[in-house]
């Protein structure tokens, strides 16, 4: 069997993400985030968004918010991004490079799942704090285990892309509590790569005990693009979190 190359996360994800989330409506996303947003800060907020990929969710946030800062682990996905006067930087969440202050803080579609420990979560969330104005918002979602067992009901998922083919396989270990998705991406000139890109399925009560070690408080928790109230065994949880 021949040993593919492994690949830095996004690295070759990039050139086919927009196939894999041509489903997510990311105008109604950016309309739901400033729905539970909006009432509780001024009207001309400094928004930092965690983890923006290729500013798909930017590009629709920052017409309601312009004074909008994107960032990224990968610079790759960022040079990808929809064009608007969004400033960009690649950086970790974990040690964010800013010393000002933002009104809202943004993180979406489970990217704090890639944080793997726990000790990684603590470090956003103090960061977060660090970085919250007096009366800001953090408002970020996760995926619960309920998710994870949804999806590995479809194990493995094909498409072709600008003449980029790929296989993606998932599976979920719920000893380890790692959903792992596999991608191959074939090249029309043949080359093979492989990413492998795992999520840590935190408890829900994990996030709030995290939450309240970082001095942060939670204002609301919604079921993912609801108002009904998240709890252990939702799918997906939007969590809205303040100084205490």
């Amino acid at each position: 069997m021949v040993k593919l190359p492994l690949s830095k996360n996004y690295n070759n994800v990039a050139n086919i993400y927009n196939h894999i989330m041509r489903k997510v409506h990311y105008d109604y996303w950016a309309d739901y985030i400033y729905s539970i947003s909006s009432y509780h800060i001024g009207s001309k907020p400094r928004v930092l968004e965690l983890a923006s990929g290729n500013c798909q969710l930017a590009y629709f946030l920052s017409a309601y918010y312009p004074n909008y800062f994107a960032t990224d682990l990968s610079d790759i996905m960022l040079k990808f991004g929809k064009e608007r006067d969004i400033k960009k930087v690649c950086c970790d969440m974990r040690t964010i490079p800013f010393k000002t202050k933002f009104d809202l803080i943004v993180s979406a579609f489970d990217s704090l799942n890639y944080l793997i420990t726990k000790k990684d979560v603590a470090a956003l969330f103090n960061e977060v704090n660090r970085l919250l104005s007096k009366k800001g918002l953090f408002t970020f979602d996760v995926s619960l285990e309920k998710n994870s067992y949804r999806h590995i009901k479809e194990p493995i998922r094909k498409g072709i892309y600008k003449g980029i083919k790929y296989t993606q396989e998932t599976d979920y270990d719920s000893n380890k509590k790692i959903h792992r998705n596999k991608f191959f991406i074939t090249y029309q000139n043949g080359k093979i790569t492989k990413e492998v890109h795992l999520q840590k399925i935190y408890s829900f009560e994990t996030y709030f005990d995290v939450i309240e070690s970082a001095g942060l408080i939670v204002r609301e928790c919604f079921e993912a693009f609801t108002f009904k109230d998240a709890n252990a065994n939702s799918p997906r949880a939007q969590f809205i979190v303040m100084k205490k």
